[in-house]
């Protein structure tokens, strides 16, 4: 059991330390002089993915991981990783 705990404390402290990465990532990478709406798309992308894989998120495990490989294939596609 002391395991398990110890496991579960670590990847607590992953997923809030990767939460808040990408959020300051995509607030990070909003345009200055934006000319379109497309200027935004990797701060969106970045912003996005945080909200997916935040443990808050009202979302089961299965859809999240649905949904985090949809984004992983949107960015690899986009050329944003």
């Amino acid at each position: 059991m002391k395991g398990a705990q110890l496991l579960g404390w670590i990847e607590q402290i992953v997923i809030w330390s990767l939460t808040g990465l990408l959020f300051f990532v995509g607030l990070g990478s909003f345009p200055v002089n934006p000319t379109s709406f497309f200027d935004f798309a990797a701060s969106f992308y970045y912003l996005v993915v945080a909200v997916i894989i935040c443990p808050k998120t009202p979302l089961s495990f299965n859809k999240r991981l649905i949904f985090g490989f949809i984004a992983f294939l949107c960015g690899m596609w986009v050329g944003l990783i």
